[in-house]
């Protein structure tokens, strides 16, 4: 029976089936450097107030997600000597001991807001109604005691710690009320040069006109779709090994290396390649399309990555050919989509290295044929 496509499905994201691929060479495992700190909230407390602890970090989650009766039922706990999760933290300086959150994020907003920055009071208490409305100054000495006295189970993922080792760590205890994306972690793993280019990117008005202004920037989704792309430009589909995810991750490390120059290059064959398939496609570009009636599907991340990267390799000239021939290019397409071992390679265990090898020979194929 013939799929129907909604209108709903057009402006969606394909679910992307990476499968459950293992990783082909494996992390040491004495590069797992990890320590647990006995700490107290007055010990966090004082990190917070010295700067130690980093809230700005590229998560894309937020802080302050919590609205104020939610944050004050944590004081509440605290009060009621109920213990409180686990807090993960990444060491990103050894000597100044600067920490970024991993895993407690929310927890450690509330601790700011209440007892550092005092800008809350407590509201929609449970079991010590009669302490609603104190900020922590007008709290009872002994209560601001307890507060401060609270142990809490602190591990940290100490500097040093090599990018994939530290990647598996942090899926491995992300398992918060809040669960970061995998992108939401790359970036925690590589603030500065890196994430400020993938963002920079994700911002292009090329790449969100060639996507149709669909893909959500919430949870980094956007920019999980330009790091695809840049890791498969820099390090290029022979050196792909299992999984996707690591392999993401060390593209997104790699941009680190590169220099102003070769990131510019990278820049204008990004946008090379958007403006390409917006002349191609037109508002159907990284979408399958298996005939020329049928409704839009919705945009493929995986599509996006090997048309984006094979397009980005072409010259001015070649893509003025390629331009030129659309129809001839788009009609070559439809056919790639009736080939079975293609769509699988787009759409089920995309992370595996057969996948990879055959969605990328066909593409390239079919742009060769189409020049010549």
């Amino acid at each position: 029976m013939e799929e129907i496509i909604t209108q709903f499905q057009e402006n969606s994201i394909e679910e992307d089936q990476v499968g459950k691929e293992l990783i082909t060479v494996p992390f040491n495992p004495m590069s797992i450097r990890i320590r647990r700190d006995p700490f107290t909230l007055g010990q966090l407390v004082d990190k917070m107030e010295n700067g130690e602890v980093r809230f700005d970090t590229p998560y894309q989650r937020q802080d302050n997600l919590w609205d104020n009766d939610k944050q004050s039922r944590l004081i509440e706990s605290i009060l009621l000597r109920l213990p409180l999760p686990v807090f993960y933290f990444d060491e990103t300086d050894e000597i100044d001991q600067i920490w970024n959150v991993i895993d407690g994020l929310q927890r450690c907003s509330v601790f700011r807001n209440y007892i550092v920055n005092k800008n809350m009071k407590l509201s929609g208490l449970e079991f010590l109604t009669e302490y609603n409305d104190r900020d922590y100054d007008s709290l009872p000495r002994e209560l601001q005691r307890r507060i401060m006295q609270t142990p809490l189970t602190i591990y940290v993922v100490e500097k040093g710690t090599p990018d994939e080792v530290k990647y598996n760590i942090f899926k491995r205890i992300n398992t918060g009320g809040l669960i970061l994306t995998p992108q939401e972690i790359r970036h925690a793993m590589n603030q500065g040069k890196a994430d400020d280019y993938i963002a920079m990117l994700a911002q292009k008005e090329s790449f969100r006109r060639a996507t149709c202004y669909i893909i959500p920037t919430a949870r980094m989704e956007d920019q999980d779709f330009v790091t695809r792309f840049v890791a498969f430009y820099l390090l290029g589909e022979d050196a792909y090994l299992p999984d996707l995810d690591s392999f993401m991750t060390k593209g997104m490390a790699t941009i680190r290396k590169q220099t102003d120059e070769q990131l510019n290059m990278m820049t204008v064959g990004f946008e090379r390649a958007m403006n390409l398939a917006i002349n191609i496609f037109g508002n159907d570009a990284f979408r399958k399309r298996y005939n020329e009636e049928e409704r839009r599907r919705p945009i493929n991340k995986t599509l996006f990555e090997v048309i984006s990267v094979c397009f980005a390799r072409l010259t001015d000239e070649q893509c003025g050919e390629l331009t030129y021939n659309a129809d001839e290019f788009r009609r070559r397409f439809r056919e790639l989509n009736r080939n079975e071992k293609f769509i699988y390679a787009i759409t089920s265990g995309t992370g595996n290295k057969d996948s990879v090898r055959i969605r990328y020979a066909e593409i390239i194929r079919i742009i060769k044929e189409t020049l010549s």
